[in-house]
């Protein structure tokens, strides 16, 4: 009887397949979505596009919130709250789980845990 062969197939990879992308540079962080800068924050711990992202989310006046593990930014008009509302220091944060920011309801003050940006800073080691 015959034997199957094991034989590799004969097929040639386009040249496209072997070019490596482009890198990434940390200034692309300021041209993207802030859904973007989460997901690159959550998706790559200790990774340096990790840090970035969080130093771009506080030069967009998002604050991480140490303990709780979530991003929070005051609330203004332009995130649909109120003006009365925001008399009492509301704020948003970002949803992990409906990957979506909703209004802080909680009673804890909040602003003690934030990181300040000295914290979240990309910092390198002496050469």
């Amino acid at each position: 009887s015959e034997s199957p062969t094991t034989r590799e197939p004969q097929y040639q990879l386009p040249m496209c397949y072997y070019m490596q992308p482009p890198a990434l540079k940390t200034g692309h962080l300021s041209k993207f979505q802030l859904e973007t800068l989460f997901y690159i924050f959550y998706a790559l711990p200790k990774d340096v596009l990790q840090a970035y992202s969080a130093q771009e989310l506080y030069s967009r006046e998002w604050r991480y919130h140490a303990e709780l593990k979530l991003w929070f930014k005051r609330a203004g008009p332009a995130d649909g709250v109120t003006a009365s509302a925001t008399t009492g220091n509301q704020y948003i944060y970002f949803d992990i789980n409906s990957w979506e920011r909703r209004i802080f309801n909680g009673s804890m003050n909040i602003t003690p845990n934030l990181l300040s940006e000295d914290d979240i800073r990309v910092k390198f080691p002496n050469s």
